[in-house]
């Protein structure tokens, strides 16, 4: 009983046929990382911040129902969001106390 491969039988073999094809990342989840780095890094502290956290939910969500890539950039743009956004507001309380205490003395 000879064995029959693609070489065998006449056939070509295409190896990029044998791989699985890579699902598209989703445009939701890359803008809501990018947009909580730059919360972040303090160039759009608060907006930035929100946005990635609401878009990131929101891509989370979009990959769930479409099979898309990009689950854990949605999740990156989840913790970068809110760790931004913490920031912000330590910051902010910090400028604040600096500020009243200063008008204090």
């Amino acid at each position: 009983m000879p064995l029959e491969g693609p070489q065998q039988s006449g056939e070509r073999s295409n190896a990029r046929d044998e791989r699985p094809a890579m699902a598209r990342t989703n445009r939701v989840a890359k803008w809501s990382l990018a947009s909580s780095f730059l919360g972040l890094a303090m160039i759009l502290p608060v907006a930035g911040s929100i946005v990635g956290i609401v878009g990131g939910k929101k891509a989370a969500r979009q990959i769930d129902l479409t099979g898309e890539g990009g689950g854990g950039i949605a999740e990156a743009a989840i913790v970068f969001g809110w760790f931004g956004l913490v920031s912000s507001s330590i910051g902010l309380i910090g400028i604040v106390a600096i500020v009243v205490a200063a008008a204090r003395s």
